[in-house]
């Protein structure tokens, strides 16, 4: 907690209550690394690792359960028990949360087939007890103690046996086991496939714990091998009237019942015992303060009730994620969730923030503005899971490398039935357009956002046929899980300790933000607000943020075009920094839109799919209206900037002057009192995705939405860089506007792109020559430092490489040199930018106003190319390069091979 060391904290724990379970959740394998060097952590009961499953709790809460449960629930009703011997962390944090979903599906299945509330009770709690032991001496005393209640054994081949790892203590533990239990399953899992000869002599399974589909087998072995309730309503005779099975149907119920049967429930008090039972403890006891008595009709009594549980689901409902009900959906608000499972990381991060808007008032707390999270329904991870297992994908999907093989292989499959259904339904009660984007388990987790990697969906929702609108929808939620596996989203995965096959996709299903125009459809601003700035501009602080608006659909700022930046705190102060020539070369010159005339995606290519996101010219705005808050003028005779107003000749460009001068239209202020909300309740920095609308003539004319919440990534390093001691001749670059954490290792190649060769007409085809080379390096296990002009990742090649992720996974360092013809501001909202952080790739950039702006382009030259290209130069250096970045003062530098940057000497961080 803060800075208290896990071992302080599990001692004074253990000072305050004795007993009490401590587990630690370690967030990422950087953390669980420094944990498993620990020799000891006093009063702690065990360590998990968070893999972005929220059944990841389920599992953790139940681990404990049942190691205290356990041996009363078996001796006293013949509970079985599951053993799972495995000492990786890693792996037991990924098998307990799919082990007790499947342990707790059965369960369900055989609740209902209880004939009492009591038999459905006792068969929740008899559902079978997992037990995990991470040696052997620990699994050996449970299977003694559990051998007459056995279920089965899941078991590694190798963990520690007295003391020591032992390759084969799970071998020896297996046969020990079919020996005197020959009849009893036994799962032997291991990275070995050697082990499989092992597992086949004693009659066990073997999975190898390297396979593409390792928890899908585990999942099968327990199929395959491993073999309270409704209120009913009855009159005082016993005979049955209606049931009730939620809160929902309780109170349609209660207006058809007849009075002699809402007397007799009532005078047992059976409605707030049925209510305590589903945990509605508030509703329950407000319920049983009323007597029949203190009512002067059975009449007022129902009413009563009615009242009651109709103004408790409203409370309820507000700020929190509902299941998706066609009889309480209505469309115009809320958070639903089609399916169980993970909302997946944007799905966390608005329901999260859904909440605190309820919580804590914050759409007041703004004068003058609205804020909100747009109407949103969320298929859940299960859905997926049904989707690739029901289709039989997962073998498909995982090895293939044709992404257009892999889409049309996922749009010829079929959703599950019941989820069309609920589609149905939802489009039935929704007509205006939707955004449809990934949510998947890894994206938005910290130091892992993931973002921008899968695929997103605009679709007007607005043909007259439902049943297109269904189709419409279901191949764009297709074409979102199929994402999940394209190339792109596999480079990226493969540079994470995560598992391709661990991740799972939801799907957000949101209300689109915006105002139709001429058959279009856009918001007058949208954009990404930072709370830390890693590029302050003069009279910027990097603690304040950044804000990147931009006019119309946000995929402007997320796809790295032409951007002014501002300051939450003081975002007047960017224009007494510019000048004429500034605007020209960044402000935003086009802006993208929905047309409301194309439908949803179809399928020839990938990127035909996307083509009712159209690209428009700022003169279409102005016809609009849309440019009056937020446009200006460039005049080529004056050279200066003028306020827009229709008719002014000269060069239209989105400024947010007029926006940002106007005291009525305060989104500066909200911004930045919603990253401090973020930030204060997700505790690191943040980063949120919104758009805006400004309705004149209203008492909250600005209404802004909430479209995304994020945590950022922002690692200190330890390269202490004296600046005054670097020497241009030691260098290869040298900037003072760099990022990344400290000092990079191992760094031999460089990759550059050349100056004598280079044109912004040819940055498609060097990004392409790029991702060749790249993928020679990654495959050697070579990483490298890049190096070229202009914004890297961009999608508009005008500004720089437009180079996606997978084009270069291998690198470890990335240098942007100046364009000659034109002056870019680095890009700080684009997706490109938050993976390429996330990852702790270094970056500097050199800018001739710099304080410290060098680059040897001589020594690059003449250096030996180990390979080259029309635009490109590969190097191999002798020795090792000294890359070290400065996180406080913002000094990078690029030493040449055998040279050191020079460090503060005296200095301790």
């Amino acid at each position: 907690v803060g800075d208290m060391s896990i071992q302080e904290f599990g001692r004074k724990v253990t000072e305050i209550a004795p007993g009490l379970p401590v587990m630690v959740l370690a967030f990422n394998n950087r953390e669980l690394s420094i944990i498993e060097e620990m020799e000891e952590m006093p009063g702690i009961d065990q360590v998990f690792l968070w893999n972005g499953d929220a059944k990841l709790f389920l599992g953790m809460i139940k681990y404990l359960e049942d190691r205290m449960n356990a041996w009363h629930d078996a001796r006293l009703a013949g509970v079985q028990v599951l053993i799972l011997i495995e000492d990786s962390i890693r792996f037991y944090s990924a098998y307990l949360p799919m082990l007790y979903t499947e342990v707790m599906q059965q369960t369900q299945s055989l609740v209902s087939d209880g004939l009492n509330q009591m038999q459905k009770l006792l068969r929740q709690h008899a559902r079978p007890k997992i037990l995990l032991a991470t040696n052997y001496e620990e699994g050996l005393r449970y299977y003694r103690k559990y051998q007459d209640y056995l279920l089965g054994i899941i078991t590694d081949a190798a963990f520690p046996r007295k003391g020591r790892h032992d390759s084969h203590a799970g071998i020896d533990f297996a046969r020990m086991v079919k020996e005197e239990n020959p009849d009893r399953p036994v799962l032997i899992q291991s990275s070995d496939q050697g082990n499989a000869v092992f597992a086949n002599q004693i009659d066990a399974s073997f999975i190898n714990k390297r396979s593409a589909s390792l928890l899908h087998d585990v999942r099968a072995f327990m199929q395959s091998q491993l073999g309270f309730g409704d209120f009913v309503f009855r009159r005082p005779d016993g005979s049955v009237v209606i049931t009730a099975k939620d809160l929902r149907s309780l109170e349609e119920a209660l207006e058809l019942i007849p009075e002699e049967s809402l007397v007799y429930h009532g005078q047992r008090k059976d409605f707030s015992t049925w209510l305590m039972a589903r945990t509605e403890f508030d509703l329950a006891t407000t319920i049983r303060r009323k007597k029949m008595t203190d009512f002067e009709t059975p009449s007022d009594f129902r009413e009563h009730l009615i009242t009651s549980l109709n103004r408790h689901r409203s409370r309820s409902r507000a700020g929190i994620v509902s299941d998706f009900s066609g009889g309480t959906f209505e469309g115009i608000s809320g958070f639903v969730r089609i399916g169980t499972g993970s909302l997946g990381g944007k799905g966390r991060g608005l329901a999260f923030f859904n909440s605190l808007l309820e919580d804590y008032h914050i759409d007041i707390e703004i004068p003058g503005t609205r804020i909100f999270v747009p109407p949103t329904a969320v298929l859940a991870t299960d859905v997926f899971d049904q989707f690739v297992e029901s289709n039989n994908l997962a073998p498909l999907v995982l090895e293939a490398n044709d992404d257009d093989h892999i889409a049309r292989a996922v749009l010829a499959a079929r959703l599950p039935q019941n989820v069309v259904e609920q589609l149905r339904i939802f489009l039935s009660r929704v007509r205006y357009p939707l955004a449809v984007r990934s949510s998947s388990l890894l994206e938005d987790a910290s130091y892992q956002p993931f973002a921008g990697v899968y695929s997103t969906f605009m679709l007007p929702n607005n043909n007259p046929s439902l049943e297109s609108r269904v189709s419409e929808l279901c191949n764009a939620i297709k074409l979102v899980f199929a994402s999940t596996f394209y190339n792109h989203a596999k480079s990226y995965v493969a540079q994470t300790p995560n598992r391709l096959e661990e991740e799972k996709m939801a799907v957000v299903i949101q209300q689109m933000v915006g105002r139709r125009r001429g058959g279009y459809l856009y918001p007058d601003v949208a954009g990404v607000a930072r709370s830390h700035n890693f590029y302050p501009l003069g009279g910027m602080r990097a603690e304040d943020g950044v804000i990147v608006p931009a006019l119309g659909l946000g995929r402007t700022v997320v796809e790295g075009g032409r951007c002014l930046r501002f300051s939450p705190s003081n975002p007047q102060g960017l224009y007494d920094l510019l000048n004429p020539r500034d605007y020209v070369n960044n402000a935003q010159r086009e802006f993208f839109a929905l047309d409301l005339s194309r439908p949803g995606p179809n399928w020839k290519n990938r990127e035909a799919t996307r083509t009712n996101v159209v690209s428009l010219d700022l003169d279409v705005a102005a016809q609009h209206g849309s440019l009056d808050r937020v446009g200006q003028i460039f005049s080529r005779q004056t050279n200066s900037m003028e306020d827009f107003a229709p008719g002014v000749p000269g060069f239209k460009l989105v400024t947010m002057k007029g926006l940002f001068s106007d005291p009525s239209l305060p989104l500066a202020d909200a911004l930045s009192f919603l990253l401090s909300v973020g930030k204060h309740g997700l505790s690191c920095p943040v980063e949120l995705e919104f758009a805006a609308n400004i309705r004149s003539g209203k008492e909250r004319p600005l209404e802004l939405a909430l479209l995304q919440l994020r945590p950022m990534v922002i690692e200190t390093g330890d390269a202490d860089v004296d600046e005054s001691q670097l020497l241009e001749d030691d260098a290869i670059c040298l900037s003072s506007e760099a990022i990344g954490h400290g000092t990079f290792q191992g760094v031999y190649d460089i990759v550059y792109v050349r100056d004598d060769n280079f044109s912004r007409a040819m940055t498609r085809e060097i990004a392409d020559q790029i991702g060749a080379l790249n993928a020679t390096l990654r495959d050697a296990g070579r990483p490298y430092l890049l190096i070229g002009p202009g914004r890297w990742g961009s999608t508009d090649w005008r500004l720089g490489v437009p180079v996606v992720w997978s084009q270069i996974s291998a690198v470890r360092c990335i240098v942007e040199t100046e364009l000659k013809d034109l002056r870019v501001a680095p890009s700080q909202g684009s997706h490109f930018f938050q993976n390429m952080t996330s990852f702790g790739i270094g970056y500097l950039t050199l800018q001739p106003d710099q304080r410290t702006s060098f680059i040897d382009h001589e020594w690059l030259s003449a250096q030996p190319a180990e390979h080259s290209t029309d635009y490109l130069r590969h190097i191999s250096c002798p020795d090792p390069l000294d890359i070290a970045i400065d996180s406080r003062s913002g000094i990078g530098a690029v030493m040449k091979p055998g040279r050191r940057a020079p460090r503060r000497s005296g200095h301790k961080r």
